[in-house]
């Protein structure tokens, strides 16, 4: 089957696994086309989970004391408060948008505190990894589900982790990384013979751009320019830079 397994990030809740490969594959062709390499459509499959974070109409919408809530079970409140004060809910979001700091907390705070969601979530990439996968593309949140899963499964033949628009090296998601970081160092993931970990000037989902720096092994931090779209994935993709990591994983 599929050599490369790609997991997209968080915000996918109203996309379905086509949409998402439609726009990831050609990306990822792109940035091969750089290498002078080419694939098969077929050789990319995606681990999908935004279904599992898309809103019953019947729950409702979490209220501003839910969402801290949510927030204080997975350890973001001092990071709200720390952005923004005692007062950090409303005035975050002001700044960056009610919708998008609502979904932020919502799906990062219960991948944190739900374990049965976390398995969910890990189980989506379990299915779609098999004996010829080779390279796992993580993007954003998805970083954070492939090094867990990766982790975990250390019998998975997963040569290659590549890390793009990365939270990891963020205090607050590498405090509640499983397994537990100790003396600060992050372990590495499984049986992986390479980690490759792509970084845009401007993205500020990369709390901590170079992993090199949080995790045990041999982190290899690039830095492209995603210019006004830094943090979304296809620009990512379609780097040379990823490109090239891509295409040396492959060969």
């Amino acid at each position: 089957m599929a050599r490369i397994v790609g997991i997209h990030g968080a915000f996918h809740q109203l996309w379905g696994p086509h949409e998402v490969a439609g726009r990831w594959v050609p990306a990822i062709m792109d940035g091969l086309w750089h290498a002078g390499v080419t694939i098969e459509p077929s050789d990319v499959s995606m681990a999908f989970y935004g279904d599992l974070f898309r809103a019953d109409p019947a729950d409702g919408r979490p209220t501003d004391e839910e969402l801290m809530d949510i927030a204080r079970e997975a350890g973001l409140t001092e990071v709200i408060e720390s952005l923004a004060g005692s007062d950090g809910l409303a005035a975050i979001s002001k700044a960056v948008g009610e919708n998008t700091l609502r979904q932020t907390i919502n799906q990062l705070g219960r991948y944190f505190a739900d374990d049965d969601l976390r398995s969910a979530v890990q189980a989506r990439l379990a299915s779609v990894i098999d004996d010829d996968t080779r390279v796992v593309i993580a993007h954003s949140m998805g970083t954070v589900v492939a090094y867990e899963a990766l982790s975990e499964y250390s019998d998975w033949p997963v040569e290659t982790l590549l890390t793009i628009g990365s939270p990891l090296g963020g205090d607050y998601v590498f405090g509640h990384l499983r397994p537990t970081p100790v003396a600060e160092r992050g372990s590495w993931p499984g049986s992986l013979e390479a980690w490759v970990n792509v970084a845009s000037v401007g993205d500020l989902a990369c709390a901590e751009p170079r992993l090199a720096k949080c995790f045990d092994g041999p982190v290899e931090d690039l830095e492209v320019d995603n210019g006004h779209r830094a943090h979304d994935a296809e620009p990512y993709l379609n780097a040379a830079a990823t490109g090239a990591a891509l295409a040396a994983a492959l060969s």
